[in-house]
């Protein structure tokens, strides 16, 4: 079964462009990925397709092949101060990758519906589908 999602995934969910950054530490404390990005308002249906991914314009950003070796990775998001979203710039935490072939990590900014963060870091257990864990 294919995925629409890479390793790691930042989507926007808010009616503002976003920027900010993404780092990601391995189980051995190494950078595996430290990036920029600038989302478009996920609200905004003529320019956002967060299915597509990297594209000018995109409410959505993955990235493939971050996970090298099974174990607890650490997510850091961090916002542009004009970007908070709810006051909040930043949120960080510690995820398992069991499984490097089905494991991704989904970062959603603005969805406040299931915890009490706008920005939120889960994992997707993509081997069934069914599991997923956010905070």
């Amino acid at each position: 079964m294919s995925s629409i999602f890479e390793d790691v995934n930042v989507i926007n969910n808010t009616d503002q462009t976003v920027t900010g950054s993404i780092t990601v530490t391995d189980p051995n404390d190494e950078t595996v990925l430290e990036e920029t990005f600038e989302l478009v308002s996920g609200n905004d249906t003529e320019t956002a397709t967060p299915q597509t991914g990297t594209e000018t314009d995109s409410a959505a950003v993955r990235y493939e092949d971050v996970f090298t070796t099974a174990g607890e990775y650490t997510v850091s998001v961090t916002l542009d101060e004009d970007s908070a979203i709810e006051g909040v710039t930043e949120n960080e935490r510690a995820v398992a990758v069991p499984d490097t072939d089905n494991a991704n990590v989904l970062v959603t900014l603005g969805d406040t519906e299931e915890t009490d963060t706008p920005i939120n870091i889960g994992v997707i257990d993509t081997s069934d589908d069914t599991d997923t864990e956010t905070e």
